[in-house]
């Protein structure tokens, strides 16, 4: 009697503090972000890339954790902002900065401090307008800004090779590149979530790519990001090109 009174006790304790378990995985997105630093100033940028991606998986997991656990707070939101302006804001400009954009000075510089800005930006205004964003994301968000631009550091050598890819790498389109995907995080263009059922009928198309990056041997963690923030470019130019041609005629 005793030993089932005390096991009941445990199994009550534990059930009152599963809120904690999310906060485990925010921090673990911290810590891999702060990691990434580390390694990006040994020159290590291959593990600093890794540790990026895989604060974004962290990322992912601890709100859908909490969705779960019915333990979404305030004090949760918070913390995740913070992780992510380490791991996806602070983390990806040191690393792109020690890997090639230190080559061009102040320009460099001026690129990655408009990123970083933008970046924080998209955080905090995500905290204002979150609860109005079931069903889409107003502005690009910053783990899908950083995880495509870190990959452009782990498949550097695919993009070299590559016909067409290769121009990624010249100085002026990689810094036009990182000035639109700033722009994107802080533009009022919408991009799915996912999270309700009629957008993930949009997560088909990515799968379907996946699945042929994966048969011809493309750079699946490359392609995807990309297309998933060409494909809410292309559709809020649309949108914004419809609105003003209905204005004028």
């Amino acid at each position: 009697m005793k030993i089932n009174g005390f096991l009941n006790k445990i199994v009550i304790s534990f059930g009152r503090n599963l809120f904690l378990i999310p906060f485990f995985f925010t921090f673990a997105n911290a810590i891999l972000g702060l990691m990434s630093v580390f390694k990006t100033l040994n020159s290590e940028y291959a593990v600093a890339a890794y540790c990026i991606l895989l604060a974004a998986f962290m990322d992912g997991l601890d709100g859908r954790l909490a969705r779960a656990l019915n333990s979404c707070t305030v004090l949760g939101m918070e913390l995740d902002s913070l992780s992510d302006a380490i791991s996806f804001c602070v983390a990806p400009v040191v690393l792109l900065y020690s890997w090639e954009l230190q080559d061009f000075g102040t320009l460099g510089f001026i690129v990655l401090a408009v990123y970083l800005c933008a970046g924080l930006f998209r955080l905090a205004k995500f905290n204002i307008i979150s609860k109005d964003q079931s069903n889409f994301f107003l502005g690009l968000p910053t783990p899908i800004a950083a995880f495509f631009l870190t990959n452009i550091v782990l498949y550097h050598d695919w993009i070299s090779q590559n016909k067409v890819a290769h121009l990624l790498l010249e100085k002026n389109v990689l810094f036009v590149f990182v000035v639109l995907i700033s722009f994107l995080m802080v533009s009022k263009i919408k991009f799915p979530t996912f999270k309700n059922k009629s957008s993930r009928v949009a997560i088909l198309p990515f799968l379907i790519v996946g699945l042929l990056c994966i048969l011809l041997r493309y750079p699946f963690f490359l392609l995807i990001p990309f297309l998933y923030i060409l494909s809410g470019f292309t559709k809020g130019c649309y949108f914004r090109a419809k609105q003003i041609l209905a204005s004028r005629f």
